[in-house]
């Protein structure tokens, strides 16, 4: 997608942009999950449902799972953590069952983040791109 539009036609073109995009975006990441992943960690495994190695390693084959399935079949970015939490979800209510997980707090609260994330997302870019057309930056 990048290639096309900046309508770069030599292949080793491309190899910089992974490069150069790698190097932009690991570093946000690292810094994002030091920031915020101890408390997401502690929200579900501790807010939603306790889980044990056994649980640990089904979330994390369903979340790779699901991933690389998304990702590689139709290039569509997911994220990893909704997937980790929808994962807990899943084991919580097949423990639990639905009402006992779906009326705790920790969940609606991952449930309206899960709206509010992308409409966010959604107007931050729309602005960017205004403000880049207006900058003549596009």
């Amino acid at each position: 997608m990048t290639t096309n539009e900046l309508q770069l036609k030599n292949p080793s073109s491309f190899i910089i942009i992974m490069i150069l995009s790698t190097l932009i975006i690991a570093p946000n990441f690292a810094i994002g999950s030091s920031l915020f992943g101890h408390k997401l960690v502690k929200n579900t495994g501790k807010e939603i449902v306790l889980f044990g190695r056994f649980e640990a390693v089904i979330i994390a084959f369903v979340s790779g799972s699901l991933l690389l399935a998304a990702s590689l079949t139709k290039g569509i970015p997911t994220s990893l953590v909704q997937l980790n939490v929808g994962a807990i979800l899943g084991i919580g209510v097949a423990k639990l069952g639905m009402k006992n997980i779906f009326s705790k707090t920790a969940v609606n609260k991952f449930f309206v983040m899960w709206v509010i994330s992308p409409t966010i997302a959604f107007f931050l870019s729309l602005l960017l791109i205004y403000l880049g057309d207006v900058l003549g930056f596009v």
